[in-house]
């Protein structure tokens, strides 16, 4: 009973994370810290001590792992803390698997954002720049200094990430593969 309570906790996750990403290119805090503490609470209920060991790894160790490309401002810091949550409440394996399917929906969604934009030469004349000057120059600077405004290089990440999200979770239950 408890493995679906977390999917069906996600999954209202999801839909709140997404609608205010949508309307405002931001996800609220009160949201996130009320399903890390949903999280926290329905492991420890599972599991007791392993349940809050495995929750903390789970929300802490994206975190850590993606702060370096929120600090490049590659990821925003909303998309940093969703995939924190999902972690803390499905745990890392589910995450690690589940990231793939993240990746390439997030990939799919910038080709074509870049596609519909007519950015492409563009943006990738600026990713290369940015890897260059990592090589050559051996430094690491902010990956994206333009204008805030201006969204046509800028994809809602969670979109992404609820797609990888729902995939992995629907290989789980048996409904896919």
């Amino acid at each position: 009973m408890i493995p679906i309570m977390k999917y069906v906790l996600v999954c209202i996750l999801l839909i709140f994370v997404i609608y205010t990403d949508t309307k405002s290119y931001s996800v609220k805090n009160s949201v996130i810290l009320f399903f890390a503490a949903a999280g926290l609470i329905v492991n420890c209920v599972e599991l007791g001590v392993t349940g809050l060991v495995n929750w903390l790894m789970g929300l802490s160790l994206p975190i850590l792992v993606l702060f370096v490309l929120f600090i490049l401002r590659m990821l925003g810091a909303g998309d940093i803390k969703l995939i924190g949550v999902i972690g803390g409440l499905l745990g890392l394996e589910f995450l690690m698997k589940s990231s793939v399917y993240m990746l390439i929906a997030a990939g799919f969604m910038a080709l074509m954002k870049m596609l519909i934009e007519r950015n492409l030469i563009i943006r990738l004349k600026h990713f290369f720049n940015f890897i260059r000057n990592i090589i050559i120059n051996r430094q690491v600077g902010i990956y994206d200094q333009l204008n805030k405004e201006d969204k046509s290089h800028v994809i809602r990440l969670s979109y992404a990430i609820g797609a990888g999200t729902i995939y992995q979770m629907l290989f789980e239950l048996k409904i896919l593969g």
